[in-house]
């Protein structure tokens, strides 16, 4: 269920109809607040395998915003096994963009996940 609603959203996005400035809280509110600790920690692996391939560019706020609402709906600092696999993951997201606000999420991510930087 997550996923399909995370792909329709994104599918919104990628078409910029009928958004309004809270679209992505009420994704957020919709779709992350009612899932256990453990889905919400198995459904981040997901997120990260999203930004990871690179297949929503455009998106990288939003992706990073879910997956920070992901970990702390998981209320865990366990790292999931993908980027236990990927300790360079936020140095190379960070690298990659330049946008303030991409690199304030990226950084509290880490830091949550008590991964360095």
């Amino acid at each position: 269920m997550f996923i399909n609603a995370l792909s329709n959203f994104l599918e919104k996005l990628a078409s910029e109809k009928d958004l309004d400035e809270w679209y992505l809280s009420t994704f957020i509110d919709e779709n992350i607040y009612s899932l256990s600790p453990t889905e919400a920690f198995e459904l981040s692996s997901h997120v990260i395998e999203l930004l990871k391939d690179e297949a929503q560019p455009d998106c990288t706020y939003e992706l990073l915003s879910i997956l920070l609402a992901l970990q702390r709906q998981s209320d865990t600092t366990q790292i999931p096994d993908i980027l236990k696999n990927s300790p360079n993951f936020f140095d190379d997201l960070i690298k990659n963009n330049s946008e303030k606000y991409v690199l304030n999420l990226a950084h509290e991510l880490a830091k949550n996940y008590r991964m360095k930087l």
